[in-house]
């Protein structure tokens, strides 16, 4: 945000960073853990300021400015990443519910049941050893075009579309497999990633299917949308462009250390410029062309450490967290000058 880069840490406690020097603004216990689910959202609109994180007891607003707590929602079951809309800071629980929350007090405005009409389980993907012990669900990271909030159930293997407003369903689609990451929206289409091994186009306003493409491994990362394709990670060690108007592959380029082995990748892309950018798990950041994906550089930033965290960009330093691997490393937020021109 601006020339500030807000990040949390498994101990619960958040920091905003200079964008510039790395120095510490603010760090500040959430009060809440990080171990179920987890998320921040930036206010938009009715909460200019106000940064929500979502934890393991509820959601708490923060000041974005000094840290300080504006308000705090408990939800004992805690809630995973919410998406903030002029409307309502929406997120879902472990408690089978969707909660939509006033940005200016967190008052609850709305709740929506995502297990009343639970689907049956694919075969392969039981509902039951996906969630937390104790849950009745297992929501992931919401994402929201303002007016419309998609939220994944990772142990139902669908997402439900939801009206920010009312928390009125609009509809649910379901894949074959298990769903982890934040989904993504254009003017015309939902994306979701599946631990069916694909991605798929959803009808934005129907719900219903445009169309889905395969890939070689589970379908853990968060896509991303510009204006002609889709990038997409793969745990089958690939990063997929795809023509999002008729769900064509342009290119895919490898990010595995060797042919045949196993590369996975967690994070979401990054578009900039005539690049994109990809952070794989095994600790290399990556940057391709977005023409044809030929590969630009490839660099290790921290050796030891796995790279656990989307991209993100301010001018032209890109950010991006890591995680100690087997072998050692450490958890530390890295940022990471990219030359002009490149």
């Amino acid at each position: 945000h601006g020339d500030t880069v807000f990040a949390l840490d498994r101990s619960g406690q958040l920091h905003a960073l200079d964008a510039a020097t790395g120095a510490a603004r603010w760090v500040v216990a959430s009060g809440t853990g990080f171990g179920r689910g987890y998320g921040m959202a930036l206010a938009a609109g009715d909460a200019p300021g106000s940064l929500f994180v979502g934890g393991d007891d509820g959601v708490v607003a923060l000041d974005l400015a000094t840290g300080g707590t504006r308000w705090r929602t408990e939800i004992a079951a805690g809630v995973a990443g919410p998406a903030a809309t002029r409307h309502a800071v929406v997120a879902g629980s472990g408690d089978g519910r969707v909660y939509g929350l006033a940005p200016d007090s967190g008052a609850v405005l709305w709740e929506h049941d995502c297990v009343e009409d639970r689907p049956d389980d694919p075969e392969g993907f039981d509902g039951a050893t996906a969630r937390f012990r104790g849950q009745a669900a297992r929501p992931r990271a919401a994402a929201t075009d303002g007016t419309l909030v998609v939220v994944p159930i990772f142990d139902q293997c669908r997402a439900l579309a939801l009206d920010a407003a009312t928390g009125r369903r609009r509809w649910a689609f379901r894949t074959e497999g298990w769903m982890f990451g934040r989904p993504a929206l254009d003017a015309r289409y939902v994306y979701l990633g599946s631990q069916d091994r694909r991605v798929y186009a959803v009808d934005k306003e129907l719900g219903k299917l445009a169309w889905q493409v395969d890939t070689g491994g589970r379908v853990e990362a968060a896509p991303l949308a510009d204006d002609r394709f889709v990038y997409l990670g793969s745990c089958d060690g690939q990063l997929y462009a795809i023509d999002h108007g008729v769900g064509r592959v342009l290119w895919k380029a490898s990010v595995a250390a060797e042919p045949g082995r196993a590369a996975p990748i967690y994070g979401r892309a990054l578009a900039r410029g005539d690049e994109v950018h990809l952070a794989a798990m095994q600790g290399e950041l990556f940057a391709f062309d977005r023409r044809d994906g030929r590969e630009r550089w490839r660099l290790r930033p921290l050796p030891g450490s796995e790279l656990d965290s989307d991209l993100v960009c301010v001018g032209d330093r890109l950010f991006v967290c890591t995680r100690p691997a087997r072998d050692g490393g450490e958890s530390a937020v890295l940022a990471i000058d990219v030359p002009r021109g490149r």
